[in-house]
């Protein structure tokens, strides 16, 4: 298993960052790795466990499957094939640092039997680290700029 993770403090309640995560908006603030999120079923407001999603990162496309949307949580799993398993995850947790702020964790958690490659990407500086980074910070910019 291998845990890739990445916090930035936005000074906004945890209800209001997570609210302010709409995925349709989410080209207009960042220009980063993640390109777009959209519910493949449209018709409800937000995505609920079960969903699948198109998930339009730099250089892939791909359907994976929201295992959590709750006030604090946003969580998808990916997959291929089974030997490389990941779980994507946004966190909205009141802040230690940041009276009335939010402590936005962005993390992926790899596994399966391919999961060590990513080790390896890590180890030479390859890894997603710098996209979750960009993200966190367009995503703190966009909730401080609105809220």
């Amino acid at each position: 298993m291998v845990l890739i993770t990445s916090s930035t403090e936005i000074a906004r309640s945890p209800e209001q960052a997570k609210e302010l995560m709409n995925f349709k908006r989410i080209p207009e603030w960042t220009q980063g790795f993640i390109k777009s999120i959209t519910p493949q079923t449209p018709t409800s407001t937000q995505p609920k466990e079960g969903d699948v999603l198109t998930v339009v990162l730099e250089g892939a496309t791909f359907s994976p499957i929201v295992l959590e949307n709750s006030p604090n949580t946003f969580i998808w799993r990916g997959s291929l094939w089974g030997l490389f398993v990941g779980d994507h995850a946004f966190r909205f947790k009141p802040s230690a640092l940041t009276p009335g702020g939010t402590t936005f964790v962005h993390e992926e958690e790899f596994s399966g039997p391919l999961a060590f490659l990513m080790s390896g990407m890590l180890a030479f500086g390859k890894g997603p680290e710098k996209g979750f980074e960009g993200f966190n910070l367009d995503f703190k910019r966009e909730v401080e700029g609105r809220g």
